[in-house]
């Protein structure tokens, strides 16, 4: 074999010559906090767009792969070579074992409440953190009797912006290490999702991963189990810096069994730790992308696209937890990646991106689906229902069925679910309000009668009573309609297959905690979206004001946004999110959707 000769020790004295392109990738780097695909650098530092990106690609990968300053990543991610300390000797790397304690959310939404970390070097403590968080709501009774945390406790606590901060300054330059690192690290970077803050990264050590490595026969995963089989006396107590205590001693116990196997630097410890994680029996490439999933993704509402080495698009999806869904591609035998043959082996970049409610994620992933083309995404079968009833504007008030919702001033109600419940709901209207039918030779109708069967198939008997009631039309005729109303068998409640194109108004947990997300959708399409944190009446009522002054948006019937947005209204037809859009402002729909907003921010 023949070696390079070594290079000319460098004239210290040279100005040193740095790449633009280099320089602007660092700079971006060091922004975010984290490692980057190469994509995404290309396009931060080339300024192109992403269909662009894969050119951009093979100009900027040989400039960074020239820099001693980068260091290439796992799954076709960049970072800093000063993030990397894989050659360092065990005893001379600095840890940051940490641990997390949070308030459980009834949807899910764990606020980060206590942090406690230690900082040790060659089993020695350097220095130590801890810190509770003051919560922007009370601490459920559960967590109070489990970690023995009050209110009162956070009365003085810092906010959890300044707890961040805090504690991204203690492990800066350290290797991050918890037991079941990926739902700690979760938390964390769940709260810098909502904060707009860089993620802490992913590249820690997770001990229960290693004490399964080291010690196979361990009946369980646990703290407590672990530290028993490891003899360690001490208990977890469920407060932070305790727990990070007891760690750091199971930790300096497992450093010393992974030397006396052979391991002494930090690259030998994380082989041997991924060994013993759960997903040690997957072909190495799921392996490799299902630990970086669980450790560099948030557990938060978003969209993934996975990316050949080309920068091309394989697979769009979609998920309310960007960690649990990528992760499971690559562990669940169901999975598209595991199903499709050659699609896993071509993966060499995710990408993703946080997205507030699940209709929003939904209509973003059909942009990406729609603008990448990704050749593993089987076409959407959309199962709403292939019929509307169409109401026409007073001069104009023909009531049949339609395939498609259109932009042409009248009132589109559904999809339904079969064709046959269109046709029954349309003939309904004609003969309870006497509208116009296509054969009819007058197609003209009172505009009171349009407007309280679009009430009376939207929103039920009760809503078109009122407006009948209350209309200026002559007693007689508001008297034989209302008669038939109440009579009415085939629709007592509204239609069954929901609003469809009817104007809407879609409420939804938003991206933050205590945020509620209110979208306005006419003709299955969102024409506006507002966000409230910790709503007031008045609040709310002023955002249902300039949400009523939208202008709605213009589409083609066959916008892929619009069968989204109706696929979705179909699905969630009887929730309590999705209000009907009254004609004028009345008080009770305001109420409505303060007593719907106060009750999503809460569950956050």
């Amino acid at each position: 074999m023949t070696s390079a000769p070594p290079a000319a020790a460098p004239d210290s004295t040279a100005p040193v010559r740095r790449n633009a392109l280099v320089e602007a990738a660092v700079e971006a780097l060091r922004a975010a906090g984290r490692p980057m695909t190469i994509q995404r650098l290309a396009r931060d530092v080339l300024h192109v767009e992403a269909s662009g990106a894969h050119v951009a690609v093979r100009v900027l990968t040989p400039l960074l792969e020239g820099d001693e300053r980068l260091a290439a990543a796992d799954a076709g991610h960049w970072g800093l070579a000063a993030w990397t300390q894989d050659a360092e000797r065990l005893d001379e790397v600095e840890f940051v074992v940490f641990d997390i304690e949070t308030n459980g959310g009834r949807s899910g939404r764990h606020r980060v409440l206590e942090v406690g970390a230690l900082r040790v070097r060659a089993g020695q403590v350097l220095e130590t953190f801890a810190s509770l968080v003051r919560l922007p709501s009370r601490v459920s009774k559960f967590v109070t009797r489990y970690t023995g945390i009050t209110d009162e406790m956070l009365t003085d606590a810092p906010a959890i912006t300044d707890v961040l901060d805090d504690f991204r300054r203690f492990q800066s330059g350290s290797v991050l290490v918890a037991h079941n690192l990926p739902t700690d690290l979760g938390y964390l970077n769940r709260e810098c999702v909502w904060l707009g803050r860089a993620l802490f990264p992913g590249n820690g050590v997770d001990t229960m991963e290693l004490s399964a490595a080291l010690m196979p026969d361990l009946p369980g995963g646990g703290l407590a189990t672990v530290l028993a089989a490891a003899d360690i006396q001490d208990a977890p107590t469920h407060r932070a810096l305790d727990d990070a205590g007891v760690t750091a001693e199971l930790f300096r116990y497992l450093l010393e069994r992974a030397a006396a196997g052979g391991a002494r630097t930090l690259a030998d410890l994380r082989r041997l730790a991924a060994a013993g994680g759960p997903e040690g029996k997957l072909p190495r490439r799921a392996r490799e992308l299902a630990r970086w999933s669980s450790r560099n993704l948030p557990p938060s509402p978003g969209v993934y696209v996975f990316r050949d080495p080309g920068g091309q698009a394989l697979y769009v999806g979609k998920s309310v937890s960007l960690q649990r869904r990528v992760r499971s591609h690559f562990t669940d035998s169901a999975g598209p990646v595991r199903r499709r043959d050659g699609m896993l082996d071509r993966i060499e970049a995710i990408e993703w991106e946080s997205t507030g409610s699940e209709l929003r994620a939904l209509v973003r992933e059909a942009e990406l689906i729609t603008s990448a083309g990704p050749e593993y995404n089987v076409q959407r079968r959309w199962r709403f229902g292939r019929r509307f009833v169409r109401i026409g504007p007073p001069t104009s008030a023909a009531v049949h069925t339609a395939a498609h919702p259109r932009d042409d001033g009248a009132a589109y109600l559904g999809p339904f679910r079969t064709a046959r419940d269109a046709r029954l709901a349309s003939t309904s209207l004609r003969r309870i309000f006497a509208l116009p039918s296509l054969r009819s030779a007058d197609k003209t109708a009172a505009a009171w009668r349009c407007d309280a069967a679009v009430l009376f198939l939207g929103q039920g008997k009760d809503a078109a009573l009122h407006a009948v009631e209350t209309c200026s039309a002559p007693e007689d005729e508001r008297a034989e309609v209302q008669r038939r109303i109440r009579r009415a068998r085939v629709l007592r409640h509204p239609a069954p297959g929901g609003l469809g194109a009817a104007p809407a108004l879609v409420l939804a947990p938003g991206a933050a905690p205590g945020e509620v997300e209110l979208a306005r959708v006419d003709a299955g399409l969102i024409t506006a979206v507002e966000s409230i944190t910790r709503p007031r009446p008045r609040s709310v009522c002023q955002v249902l004001a300039r949400l009523r002054g939208a202008q709605p948006r213009s589409a083609g019937e066959d916008s892929n946004e619009r069968r989204v947005v109706l696929a979705w209204l179909h699905t969630h037809a009887e929730s309590p999110e999705v209000v009907p859009w009254p004609r004028g402002a009345p008080r009770e729909f305001a109420a409505q959707v303060y007593k719907c907003a106060r009750r999503l921010a809460a569950t956050g």
